[in-house]
């Protein structure tokens, strides 16, 4: 019960989901946790549902910026990134949790970039991690400042990174919240405790922020930022499993674990021609589209591990292209696009926009096109529209 009341109190009662949040509600009592409840609330295109956790803003700000980066339009749409940019800045948290933390087996937050339980109940890893959202400040460092605002101060910086490097487990893996605090063994017994747990996604997210960081400052803690970088990419070939692919935790599923795999190791260097994983891990996307050219999946993938794909009367979608386009208003169609512990089925209503943009934008960048064709993403498209008007929300 002391842990249970150390956890409302540090995370003002919010906790650190919903699923948390209605057994606490059950043990410790109802006053002050239905006042949060509504937080947790909100209304789809097809109805009211629950969000798993409070928000994922910083999570997918920072897919979102690295889509429009993407595009190569700067100077179009500056006013967006300046205003991306003063948000994720302003997120960094201030301080650690309440009282002796430690001892409450939480980790440090000072100078994290917080997301979800951002009122201070939990550490950032997956929705909850700073490791996208240090990539897209060392990628606004980098940028004109008068455009995108002024950079992220270095000392700030710094202690973004030793959260990062804090994180990383003896396997060479990181988690999506905390380091692990107990043996492999036990969470074998606790399988609820996917907090702990390493995953592909935070692991590539970890070293394409810390190759970036390495190669913008290369003298900060050199030697344990390498060290870090060589583990977090044996750990991503060893993950990869006998369907050539990697599982993909909170995405559905082989299709969106391969993107993060394959990112994370060609930003160290690893290449098709230089790495057996990689050849294996492009042979399993070129034998996985459908007919229609798309990688759809179903959400029974995370559950028997291999490609399952959606009945064909159903909306499809992909996790790299995420086709299933509707026609009506230039926007893909809602679906399962997640899941945790392999039969919570989740939504990230996000995604939809923000991967179809980022796959034309890098196909824009790395095909060439038939001489007298152009692709071109410019203000006139929805998608783009879209996103500035996100920007005017922040």
């Amino acid at each position: 019960m002391k842990h249970i009341r150390y956890e409302d109190e540090n995370s003002r009662y919010v906790n650190i989901g919903s699923m948390v949040k209605y057994c606490v509600c059950l043990h410790v009592g109802l006053e002050k946790h239905l006042a949060r409840i509504p937080n947790y609330i909100w209304v789809g295109e097809d109805g009211i549902k629950m969000q798993t956790t409070i928000d994922s803003q910083k999570w997918d700000i920072s897919f979102a910026l690295q889509a429009l980066v993407a595009c190569d339009m700067i100077d179009e749409i500056g006013s967006t990134f300046k205003k991306s940019h003063e948000y994720l800045k302003e997120s960094q948290v201030k301080d650690n949790p309440l009282g002796d933390f430690k001892r409450m087996y939480r980790h440090m937050h000072f100078q994290g970039i917080m997301d979800a339980c951002g009122s201070g109940s939990c550490m950032v890893g997956k929705f909850l991690f700073a490791l996208q959202k240090v990539r897209s400040c060392l990628l606004f460092s980098m940028m004109p400042p008068e455009i995108v605002g002024a950079k992220m101060e270095v000392e700030r910086l710094f202690d973004s990174v030793n959260i990062i490097l804090s994180l990383q487990s003896k396997n060479g893996g990181l988690p999506p919240w905390e380091p692990a605090g107990v043996s492999e063994w036990f969470e074998d017994l606790t399988k609820a405790n996917e907090h702990s747990f390493r995953h592909v996604k935070c692991t590539s997210s970890a070293l394409q922020a810390l190759v970036l960081f390495r190669k913008l400052y290369p003298e900060h803690r050199k030697e344990e930022v390498d060290n870090f970088i060589t583990n977090a990419a044996k750990y991503s070939e060893d993950m990869q499993i006998s369907a050539k692919s990697w599982y993909g935790n909170w995405g559905v599923c082989l299709t969106y674990g391969t993107w993060f795999a394959l990112k994370g190791l060609a930003a160290v260097g690893k290449t098709y021609n230089n790495c057996l994983t990689i050849r294996k891990g492009v042979e399993f996307l070129l034998n996985s589209p459908n007919g229609d050219g798309g990688w759809e999946e179903s959400y029974l993938s995370s559950w028997y591990k291999e490609i399952y794909t959606p009945r064909r009367e159903q909306v499809k979608f992909g996790t790299t292209n995420w086709v299933g386009f509707n026609g009506a208003d230039f926007f893909w169609a809602v679906e399962i696009a997640g899941s945790f512990m392999k039969n919570c089925m989740l939504q990230y209503a996000t995604y939809r926009n923000i991967f179809p943009l980022w796959a034309l934008a890098e196909y824009r960048k790395w095909v060439p096109l038939p001489k007298g064709w152009l692709l071109v993403i410019n203000q006139a498209s929805p998608l783009f529209s879209w996103f500035q008007n996100k920007g005017d929300l922040l």
